[in-house]
């Protein structure tokens, strides 16, 4: 089950506290805990884990040669970072904590036909403007548990 799974995710942002104000409430929603700061090679880091997944999402400050640095979407590098939920509700819910957190949506809440089965998602800016996606996939969620790879504890019911 561990072979190709994804470790962490590591982003880089102008300001790590600002950043963390918006993608702290967004991270734990999602069920990431806080490790908390530390220095990462001559720069801050949060390391948020996720026992359920396995998995880390990291937040680091950028050196500050490279703070001003826009990020762009169609630049050669990152796209885009996309995480799952287990119910269409949980991506409108993800929607409204944007939008209290004064981020931007960019696209959804919605169903988009990227999927057969459904893909129900919401796509919003972060820290620095990178694009967020989270989305619900009932197809991806079914073949998960069909092969019993998907643990009744990662699905958050009442959360």
């Amino acid at each position: 089950m561990l072979l190709g799974t994804v470790n962490h995710i590591s982003i880089t942002v102008s300001d790590l506290p600002v950043a963390m104000r918006f993608l702290g409430p967004i991270l734990e929603f999602l069920g990431y805990e806080s490790e908390g700061a530390g220095d990462g090679v001559g720069v801050p880091v949060v390391v948020s884990i996720s026992a359920r997944i396995g998995g880390a999402f990291n937040v680091w400050a950028a050196r500050p040669e490279h703070a001003s640095q826009p990020f762009e979407v169609y630049a050669p590098g990152l796209h885009h970072v996309a995480l799952n939920v287990a119910r269409h509700e949980q991506v409108d819910e993800i929607a409204r904590l944007v939008r209290r957190l004064g981020g931007e949506i960019t696209d959804g809440p919605g169903e988009f036909p990227y999927a057969d089965g459904g893909y129900y998602a919401v796509y919003f800016l972060g820290p620095d403007r990178i694009k967020f996606e989270v989305v619900h996939m009932p197809e991806l969620e079914r073949a998960w548990r069909e092969r019993a790879l998907l643990d009744t504890h990662l699905i958050i019911e009442d959360d």
